[in-house]
């Protein structure tokens, strides 16, 4: 089974849940790609001078451009953007509508969406209702995270709290377990639709 993860992100927190959901479905037994999108602009004078997005532009130097061929090999897929202001990121909006090369090509592919943490109430929920309807309009099998999928300590220390509630921007400082719950439940998932 083939899963692909693929994901915008500009200060490394959306790339830290993007890694721990492609560990997640390594781990069920997935060939995974891990795949970043393009940014929209040159960059610019605060990508020079922050630290942060200089250091995840860094890191993720490695990681290759997403392609429509990678949405087309999957069998899974993996959504992840951060929440900007309620809207997903304008970089994953751009490769999910203006590749007109696969409208409808995602039909039955299981999929499910991921962003990383907003101090903006509702933001989160919002950001992930858009990339879910984004995969909807192309035919995709959206699945949902499963609090019991996770490891006992970390579903026990969550009990009572949204599903994706980490504090702080920093990547260190994300909770990663429902990440890697959910890339285990995606691979999962798909194994029992598609054999």
């Amino acid at each position: 089974m083939n899963v692909t993860v693929i994901f915008y992100s500009l200060y490394g927190d959306t790339a830290a849940l993007a890694a721990a959901v492609a560990e997640g479905a390594e781990q069920a037994g997935a060939t995974v790609r891990l795949r970043k999108v393009a940014g929209l602009a040159a960059p610019d004078g605060r990508s020079t001078t922050s630290e942060r997005i200089r250091a995840a532009r860094e890191h993720l130097a490695s990681v290759p451009l997403a392609q429509v061929d990678d949405l087309l090999w999957a069998d899974g897929i993996a959504l992840g953007s951060p929440a900007r202001y309620g809207a997903m990121s304008a970089e994953l909006r751009r490769f999910l509508y203006c590749s007109p090369h696969f409208a409808g090509d995602l039909a039955g592919k299981v999929a499910c969406v991921f962003c990383s943490p907003s101090p903006i109430r509702g933001s989160q929920r919002a950001v992930l209702h858009a990339m879910i309807a984004a995969l909807l309009r192309q035919g995709a099998l959206v699945q949902a995270p499963a609090l019991a999928q996770m490891d006992e300590a970390s579903a026990a220390a969550r009990r009572g709290g949204p599903p994706w509630s980490a504090e702080g921007e920093a990547a260190a400082r994300l909770d990663l377990a429902p990440a890697r719950a959910l890339g285990r439940r995606l691979a999962m998932i798909e194994r029992r639709i598609h054999g």
